[in-house]
């Protein structure tokens, strides 16, 4: 009976301590993982902070697209007027204004047929919408002096 009695104990001990063992490795395993998640963790929130950074250029991108679709370009239009000016014409004042989307011109022409060919060079033009001549006076050198007003279309005109 003791012998029965002492394997018996013996076993009970060599079952402990085996589950000891396991116990102490799965705590190890248990360790190591948490570890690795934390590693990983990390890991993810630098990509997730360059993933936001990402976004964030992509929407400025957008936003910088659209400006420069939107962007006048008076070089674009000054170069339509520069083209359509008769030789004879000389501009005396020359202004423009993007709220009404038009120029103003006051200019001077040798004659009547020169100014009408003016205004059929800027009529001629498909981006403008409207001409309006406001006067005519003749001068003592016998120029005419007139004073026009140019409506252009500004997604013809100005944008590129």
């Amino acid at each position: 009976m003791i012998y029965i009695g002492a394997s018996l104990t013996i076993l009970v001990l060599i079952i402990a301590g085996g589950l000891w063992l396991y116990s102490n490795s799965l705590a190890t395993k248990i360790a190591n993982a948490d570890q690795q998640i934390t590693t990983l963790e990390k890991q993810r929130n630098n990509l997730k902070e360059a993933e936001q950074k990402l976004v964030i250029l992509a929407k400025q991108i957008g936003i910088t697209s659209q400006l420069l679709k939107n962007h006048i370009y008076w070089s674009k239009g000054l170069s339509k007027i520069e083209s359509a000016l008769q030789s004879n014409v000389q501009f005396k004042s020359f202004s423009a204004v993007l709220g009404e989307q038009s120029f103003r011109v006051q200019a001077i022409s040798d004659n009547y047929a020169t100014l009408a060919k003016q205004l059929a060079a800027f009529v001629a033009d498909d981006s403008i919408k409207d001409l309006t001549l406001d006067n005519v006076n003749t001068l003592t050198s016998g120029k005419l002096e007139f004073n026009t007003k140019i409506q252009f279309d500004k997604a013809k005109f100005l944008q590129n």
